[in-house]
């Protein structure tokens, strides 16, 4: 068993603070900031979003890609499993996601659904924020002190 770190004991606090115990005892899953703000950019609407958020809950392990039934992602979300199966369709047609066969003694079971392709998308929209926030500092600090001289480098 692993010892929890200061920072996670932390974070665990403020989410039971947000959540309440009961909620956060149960589990939660981790969302990037890009992968909510960066939607739009990923061309991706409300259902695929939710299907994709429901794909991320079941990737437990960073080795380990999911392989939820879409019957029960299509339960959770209220809708047909057809619709989940457009909605993936459409993820892979972005190139957010790869669909892997899986076999069971030689049995076809639920599908693998590799997201590396989605992680590569969202560390370049977060490169991206991280950037356009740099340039929004940058340009207010300019604003603030538009006459200021840039400091020359302290001599070692």
């Amino acid at each position: 068993m692993t010892e929890e770190t200061d920072a996670e004991k932390k974070d665990d606090k403020v989410l039971i603070k947000k959540w309440g115990k009961e909620a956060i005892d149960v589990g939660y899953t981790v969302l990037p900031k890009a992968l909510l703000q960066g939607q739009a950019r990923l061309k991706i609407n409300a259902t695929d979003l939710a299907v994709l958020i429901h794909l991320i809950e079941h990737w437990w392990r960073p080795d380990e890609m999911p392989w939820p039934k879409k019957a029960r992602i299509a339960e959770r979300l209220a809708v047909t499993p057809k619709t989940v199966q457009r909605s993936i369709a459409r993820l892979e047609e972005e190139g957010l996601l790869k669909r892997v066969n899986r076999f069971n003694n030689g049995r076809r079971v639920s599908n693998e659904y590799d997201l590396s392709p989605l992680v590569e998308r969202i560390k370049a929209i977060s490169l991206d924020m991280t950037k356009a926030k740099e340039e929004a500092d940058q340009a207010k600090r300019k604003a603030v002190r538009p006459g200021a001289r840039k400091r020359a480098p302290a001599a070692a």
